[in-house]
């Protein structure tokens, strides 16, 4: 018997130190300006809790537009915003698409959460089923939304499927009673800005040696890159990316929720051959009227930026992001 007590006073002590992390770890954890490239459930989780039991606050959710692609995480128009006495939570991350603003919706909203406004960014290039982001949900947002998720809705995505492995299934287990355990992806994105010291080292070698400079003047964005980016077929309900549109739209207003969606600034001195058409146009009315019609307030940005402003395609550069916030101070009122 004895080895029996020696296990168990083991496994008690173990528990015992599994709640004292945790506990230590939600006080400590550090709440993030924003999500990082590869954040946990548990982090969305701990920003959640946090926006719960805090006073209400405006939530940014989107894709890498409002996330910040390519920026330092000060640049990003929500983080200017918020430097300007905006009280934000930027939920944004790069693969946001409807199905995924809605996801993280759902789970902010099961969660008991109901923000002072949200604002949301609807890109057109999600509505074409090629996108990548066009019915997939991110794995993280997956694991928690997709139970949420009534089985029609569940059939029209494709989120990456979790594999049934017996380490696989171990870690999920130790997830998900040690949250210090399963916040390890993002302490060493806190630690090093990477996924490891190692790709942190490497990024800081290539950026010296003026490798990137380099890689980035090989791939300058030509509107031939995104030819076909674009899908200007008519939109109407068979398209997933409209579908969750209006599912965004009907949770908002059943939660009482005030909310700003912003057509997603595009590059049309780039793209002018291949969007500028009356399609194009009829699609964004489309959009707008979607909105409009549940009661978001809709402010359009689509064609509101000069070439010089992006990045690429649809990104801006921090000098628009500067413009970009504000644009959308006056939007969004008083602090």
């Amino acid at each position: 018997m004895k080895p029996l007590r020696i296990l168990c006073a083991t496994a008690l002590v173990f528990l015992i130190l599994v709640a004292a992390t945790d506990v230590g770890v939600r006080a400590a954890f550090p709440s993030l300006p924003r999500l990082d490239g590869d954040f946990s459930p548990a982090l969305l989780e701990l920003e959640i809790d946090r926006l719960r039991d805090g006073s209400p606050a405006t939530v940014f959710l989107g894709d890498s537009e409002l996330w910040g692609y390519r920026l330092r995480t000060e640049q990003a128009a929500p983080a200017i915003l918020g430097a300007r006495g905006l009280r934000e939570t930027n939920l944004s991350y790069e693969g946001g698409s409807p199905v995924n603003t809605y996801a993280v919706l759902e789970v902010l909203l099961a969660s008991g959460v109901r923000p002072k406004r949200v604002v949301f960014n609807v890109n057109q290039k999600v509505f074409n089923a090629l996108d990548s982001a066009y019915a997939t949900v991110q794995p993280s947002v997956a694991e928690l939304a997709l139970p949420r998720f009534s089985p029609a809705d569940a059939a029209l995505v494709a989120p990456a499927r979790a594999p049934a492995t017996f380490e696989a299934r171990l870690d999920r287990g130790v997830r998900a009673i040690w949250r210090l355990y399963a916040l390890r992806n993002d302490l060493r994105e806190l630690l090093f800005g990477d996924v490891d010291a190692a790709h942190a080292l490497a990024a800081r070698l290539v950026a010296a040696d003026g490798t990137q400079r380099r890689t980035d003047a090989a791939h300058a964005p030509t509107a031939a890159v995104f030819e076909g980016t674009y899908d200007l077929a008519p939109l109407d309900d068979t398209n997933v990316s409209v579908h969750f549109l209006r599912r965004i739209v009907a949770a908002l207003r059943a939660a009482r929720v005030p909310a700003l969606a912003i057509l997603t600034p595009t590059n049309h001195t780039l793209l002018h051959d291949y969007i500028d058409t009356p399609q194009y146009g009829k699609n964004l009315a489309y959009v707008r009227r979607l909105l409009a019609a549940g009661g978001v307030r809709v402010v359009d940005l689509d064609g509101a930026f000069g070439a010089a402003d992006f990045i690429d395609n649809d990104h801006l550069t921090a000098a628009g992001n500067e413009r970009f916030a504000s644009l959308l101070a006056p939007q969004l009122g008083r602090p």
